[in-house]
């Protein structure tokens, strides 16, 4: 049930600016490491204590053999790959356009695993241009018609199996990197543990606290409990459609915006934001019968509890709180990064972060405190990896916003990939800030990744003393001409992004 890190890896704890407790393709630096008042650490043990005595098997591994731990080991080869099963709406979603992501967080001699097209010169880019180091790529025979999770398609290729079980052996300890902790990858990890003999370190939290610590209702109870109700937007269990129609009603009589999210959902993809008059102008059969048919129409499954509530408008920002999770015996939560999300479109869909540098210090030093704080009872309850913390900061200014946390990702994302990246290329992000574009637009021209590279030139980025320029992040959104994925560095957020800016326009353009 416990986390490990190597017992003979390289002080894992941290020294001056550097955490050397993971791999150096996964680099921990500490942005901030607030310490916790023994009054919250009293609460933390007892909130943990109640949590884990009213669900004993929340952290449990035992079922998938006692070789396989959460954590990372320091030596030998790991395999990283994304795998969104396990979250809502997303199994009918098809192909993932950023399954690529986990090349960022691969080293050298590390697997990759992706489920749809290759893109080799996308893999060239990573280990020629940005120096990442040579990855084997695992590419496991696709499934005709019914979705088979990646893991278990690796599982089921030969091929496959046979190179990481002879990798383990080698090492006698391989390292999964999975997007998240989902049943998938904890089952992956007991078939390389049973076939190899060796020892399997799994980079997630344990298949039930992961789905716990990734559904927002949850994530309201334990924010009610440590910070208080004020530290949640109005937040209500739904059990029903007439439950659900008449809390609407009830909230669009006093708000002008309300939302329903499906509550294990990732990010903006199950959001469904309503204005009151929309609401308040159908008949509550009316109203029900809507509501049914626009949630299947986002591919519900007509489970419940759905979670509504009241959306936060105005919002002075919208930060993101970017956070490790060590094993307890290496020390507290470590803090990363502090960004604002770009958010758009009625659902809040996220397309791109910057750092969050308009924040005065007394609004970064609360954030860091309170997303520590929430952290550490993860922590005490046996998670181990990447998590961060979404919040609103409601109000027309930064001097009457309130602070509103709305959801925990207990998973990598479309923010702390790229800093993790970003610290690997320039040691610290803070000395080459950085801003996203995930963005899907209109159909526009394809464009290879070849074909980028030689339209941005001098504009790339490349690892030397300039320090500056553009990454490509993943190449499915730009080669189908959906979209496009890149970051931009540069020696202060605001000339990031104008390069941003720029940039964007550069590769949506034609020739």
């Amino acid at each position: 049930m416990t986390s490990v890190i190597e017992q003979n890896s390289p002080a894992a704890v941290v020294q001056g600016e550097n955490y050397a407790g993971t791999r150096a393709s996964l680099p921990i630096v500490p942005f901030a490491r607030p310490a916790i008042p023994d009054r919250d650490r009293d609460r933390l043990d007892a909130v943990a204590a109640r949590l884990l005595r009213e669900e004993p098997a929340l952290a449990a591994i035992a079922p998938f053999g006692e070789r396989v731990t959460a954590g990372l080991s320091w030596h030998g080869r790991a395999v990283a790959f994304e795998d969104h099963s396990g979250l809502a709406l997303f199994a009918r979603r098809g192909a993932v356009p950023t399954e690529y992501r986990p090349l960022l967080l691969a080293g050298d001699g590390d697997f990759i695993a992706i489920g749809e097209r290759p893109d080799p010169a996308f893999e060239a880019y990573c280990r020629e241009i940005l120096g990442l180091g040579r990855v084997e790529r695992l590419f496991p025979v696709p499934t005709q018609g019914t979705v088979v999770r990646l893991p278990h398609r690796i599982i089921h290729d030969t091929d496959a199996m046979n190179r990481l079980i002879e990798a383990a052996r080698r090492d006698t300890v391989i390292s999964l990197i999975p997007y998240y902790g989902n049943g998938g990858c904890w089952v992956l990890g007991r078939e390389i543990a049973a076939r190899s003999g060796a020892r399997v370190r799994i980079a997630a939290a344990p298949p039930r606290l992961t789905r716990r610590v990734n559904d927002k209702l949850w994530f309201a109870d334990r924010l009610a409990e440590l910070l208080g109700r004020a530290a949640r937007p109005m937040t209500y269990y739904a059990y029903g459609p007439s439950a659900l129609a008449a809390r609407l009603r009830t909230l669009a009589q006093s708000h002008g915006r309300v939302i329903i999210k499906v509550p294990d959902s990732a990010g903006s993809l199950g959001n469904l934001a309503v204005g009151a008059e929309d609401i308040l102008s159908r008949t509550f059969v009316d109203l029900r019968g809507w509501l049914i048919e626009t949630l299947a129409g986002q591919h519900w499954d007509g489970g419940w509890p759905l979670l509504t509530g009241v959306w936060d408008s105005p919002a002075a920002g919208s930060p993101s709180v970017q956070t490790w999770i060590p094993e307890a015996r290496d020390g507290t939560p470590i803090v990363e990064g502090i960004f604002e999300q770009v958010v758009e479109g009625p659902r809040g869909a996220f397309v791109g972060s910057v750092p969050a540098d308009h924040l005065p210090e007394c609004w970064t030093a609360r954030l860091a405190s309170e997303a520590a704080l929430l952290a550490t009872l993860l922590q005490r309850l046996g998670y181990f990896g990447r998590c961060s913390f979404d919040a609103v900061l409601a109000g027309r200014s930064l001097d009457d916003a309130e602070l509103h946390w709305i959801e925990c990702n207990g998973r990598w994302g479309g923010v702390s990939i790229p800093m993790t990246l970003a610290n690997r290329l320039t040691g610290d992000w803070r000395k080459r800030p950085f801003v996203v574009v995930q963005r899907e637009a209109k159909p526009h021209p394809p464009l290879t990744v070849d074909q980028a590279i030689a339209r941005l030139g001098g504009r790339l980025f490349r690892p030397g003393p300039r320090g500056e320029g553009i990454v490509l992040l993943t190449p499915r959104l730009m080669s189908e001409g959906r979209g496009l994925h890149f970051m931009a560095l540069a020696k202060t957020a605001g000339a990031a992004r104008a390069m941003a800016a720029e940039c964007s326009t550069l590769l949506g353009a034609e020739n």
